[in-house]
């Protein structure tokens, strides 16, 4: 039996080619080694992910994880601009299959507002979150870790729906860095990068196996 691990990919046009690629952070990769699975990449191509229980043996399939990248296109009106909507629909089809046959989520950076939003979280506009290295707070254990942060957008820790449990947040403005959902699937999010520098890997890697089962 193969331990898959399903990974969605970032979209970009390229303009001096005319070409659209799909492609991922390889550091991915290791992060996925590190919980003993073997990545599967899944293309941004709607058609793909509308029957995935006929192309995968489903117990095969441990997680799906959301790389970074892009921006959600339900975020365009609040100035985002990189924007893939057929990644979008791909996403949501995956939370679906994941929805039905009981697979766990890992959602990082974008991955995590996708899935906020999904369950009726507001994603807004937030300031001093790119390209930094700041201290987020452990919500349960009250340990802090330095993590890394590469987004323009961000959920604050009020009026949150019942069903996203924060794990951390960011001090300084009150947002929330990582949570996670039980109902209506399992998922664990980041809004820092763990396959990246100063991504608290150790930290990232022990909540991965201790909230998901792996």
């Amino acid at each position: 039996m193969n331990n898959l691990a399903l990974i969605s990919l970032r979209n970009d046009h390229l303009n001096d080619r005319n070409e659209t690629r799909d492609s991922i952070d390889t550091a991915i990769y290791d992060l996925i080694s590190e919980i003993n699975l073997i990545p599967l990449l899944v293309p941004n191509s709607p058609a793909y992910t509308n029957d995935l229980e006929n192309i995968f043996n489903i117990e095969d399939v441990k997680c799906v994880l959301f790389s970074g990248g892009n921006d959600l296109d339900i975020l365009k009106n609040k100035g985002a601009k990189n924007i893939c909507m057929t990644r979008d629909k791909v996403e949501l089809n995956l939370i679906e299959f994941c929805k039905k046959n009981d697979i766990p989520i890992i959602g990082i950076c974008r991955g995590f507002q996708l899935i906020a939003n999904y369950l009726g979280a507001n994603i807004n506009k937030i300031e001093g979150h790119i390209n930094v290295i700041h201290e987020v707070t452990m919500i349960e254990s009250l340990k802090k870790i330095q993590v890394n942060s590469f987004h323009s957008f961000g959920l604050k820790n009020n009026n949150l729906p019942s069903n996203i449990k924060p794990l951390a947040y960011y001090i300084k403005d009150n947002t929330i860095e990582c949570f996670r959902t039980i109902t209506p699937f399992r998922s664990l999010n980041f809004m820092w990068h763990p396959e990246r520098f100063k991504g608290a890997k150790i930290d990232s890697i022990e909540l991965i196996k201790n909230y998901l089962k792996f």
